[in-house]
């Protein structure tokens, strides 16, 4: 088989991810499409009449519909509340870098992480792949869905695991600097003999990169076994397996499409309510009638008569009610919290958002474990402990929501010296307080103090700066109490 082959998996979502990526595009791309917008059977039969001159029907009756951006909008809406959230990021010494360069393009850990959960978002599947460049530093590489072609998995070591992984590529042509035209490549990587190697073809199935292996150093006697796994990841919306997930605003784009197909028949019968179609009859052979409007006179002559025929839009109504449905169905589905018609209790808001948190939880999730498994593929590579690997985030999306009162008494606390600047900072920034043992805020106010060149006088228990001065703040609650205190007022 060619090496354009694909997985019957990609074959039976190809068209999925196609409406998705019109979808966040937009109008334009959606009315570049007829298949988006189906021919009514009277333009059908008046283009085979004459296809160019009554071209302008469909023209006409496609620029009248609206498409509603309401998965552009949704997306935008749930990468606001992702972009909240923090990474917990350690790594080993000589892995330090990636956090600030981690990309191909040069972008670091954080920004990885939006873009994985902005694709898995909006398509359910992101392939990450991991990389070395000549300096022998590793970096990610992340592909749309629709060009990670051909995967497969089999028995590796008693277990299910990557043995092929293809990709397709375009590369610019090198021949004109200002051109944008492109050559079409696949990378494949592959197993032999429980190494994974990789190649570059081109369209004929050439190589145009030999075949190497992967994570090997040396010549000869002196050659250092390479990776035993394909460094690929396919990140999904609920798991990482290479098995295609479900697209978690696919049936927002579904309805948002219907929508739009509805709202071509409604702004075109709304035309055509308001642009009546005149008649005549009656009229003798000398008569002549070239002018119509508001304007014009017609002279009928004594045997003439004229009138409209007039669209009556019986079913105006009915197309607008089946699109404020499809709208109904889009909030439904959808993870955007968009005002609706009617009156929402604010508890039925409240789970209408909690259900939106529970699908980016999952995302959340499966994105930092993929950057984590990406991370230690990384350390394991280049030499370095993958045990020392973390990336971690905790999802969670509530809007922090501080209390004037519960900040002062916190900082009268920061004042008093029984809890850390470290603590008051990130109540204010989070709306709450860390989870921390009592010994670890103690050591925290013990290195705050130490910084500030403040030092216990142990004679008389009285706390004194570097020049002997008391402090004004005296000493005696907890830590863990004075959180407790401004936590219950």
């Amino acid at each position: 088989m060619p090496v354009q082959s694909t997985n019957p998996d990609f074959d039976a979502h190809i068209n999925e991810w196609r409406m998705m990526d019109d979808a966040l595009e937009g109008e334009g791309a959606i009315k570049r499409s007829s298949v988006n917008l189906p021919k009514p059977s009277g333009m059908v039969e008046a283009e085979k009449l004459d296809g160019q001159g009554n071209a302008y029907l469909y023209q006409n009756y496609t620029a009248r519909a609206q498409y509603e951006h309401w998965v552009r909008d949704s997306l935008r809406s749930m990468m606001g509340l992702v972009s909240r959230l923090i990474p917990e990021v350690k790594l080993p010494s000589g892995l330090k870098g990636l956090e600030d360069n981690a990309t191909a393009d040069g972008f670091g850990l954080t920004q990885l992480f939006l873009r994985i959960v902005r694709q898995a978002i909006s398509h359910g599947r992101v392939p990450l792949v991991v990389n070395v460049d000549d300096a022998g530093q590793p970096y990610f590489a992340t592909y749309a869905v629709r060009n990670a072609i051909n995967w497969d998995t089999a028995d590796q070591g008693g277990r299910q695991d990557l043995v092929l992984a293809v990709f397709r590529e375009f590369r610019k042509k090198a021949e004109d600097r200002y051109s944008h035209d492109c050559q079409i490549v696949f990378r494949e990587f592959f197993m032999r003999d429980q190494v994974c190697y990789t190649a570059v073809r081109n369209e004929a199935g050439e190589l145009i990169e030999d075949e190497r292996p992967l994570g090997t150093v040396g010549t000869g006697n002196q050659l250092v076994r390479g990776l035993e796994y394909i460094p690929v990841i396919y990140c999904g919306s609920t798991d990482n397996s290479p098995d295609v997930d479900e697209i978690p605003l696919l049936t927002m784009a579904r309805a948002a499409l219907k929508s739009y197909q509805l709202s071509a028949d409604y702004f075109t019968a709304l035309h055509q309510t308001s642009h009546p179609q005149p008649w005549v009859s009656g009229l003798d052979e000398s008569v002549e009638l070239s002018v119509t409007g508001p304007s014009a006179a017609w002279d009928l002559g004594k045997d003439g008569s004229c009138g409209y025929l007039e669209f009556q839009g019986a079913g105006v109504q009915a197309v607008r009610t089946a699109m404020a449905d499809q709208k109904s169905a889009a909030l439904e589905a959808g993870a955007k919290v968009m005002d609706v018609s009617g009156t929402e209790s604010g508890e039925a808001r409240k789970t209408r958002q909690n259900d939106q948190h529970a699908t980016l939880h999952s995302i959340v999730i499966t994105a930092a474990a993929a950057i984590e498994q990406a991370l230690r593929y990384a350390a394991e590579w280049t030499g370095y402990n993958a045990d020392e690997v973390v990336f971690k985030v905790k999802p969670e999306f509530i809007i922090p929501v501080v209390d004037a009162q519960v900040l002062g008494e916190l900082q009268k606390s920061v004042m008093a010296g029984t809890i850390s600047a470290e603590t008051y900072w990130q109540y204010l920034t989070t709306g709450k307080l860390p989870e921390r043992a009592y010994d670890e805020e103690a050591g925290l106010i013990s290195d705050e103090r130490e910084s500030a060149g403040i030092d216990l006088d142990r004679d008389n228990g009285d706390e004194t700066d570097a020049n002997g001065r008391r402090d004004a703040a005296g000493a005696g609650q907890s830590t863990r109490g004075a959180a407790g205190a401004a936590q219950g007022r």
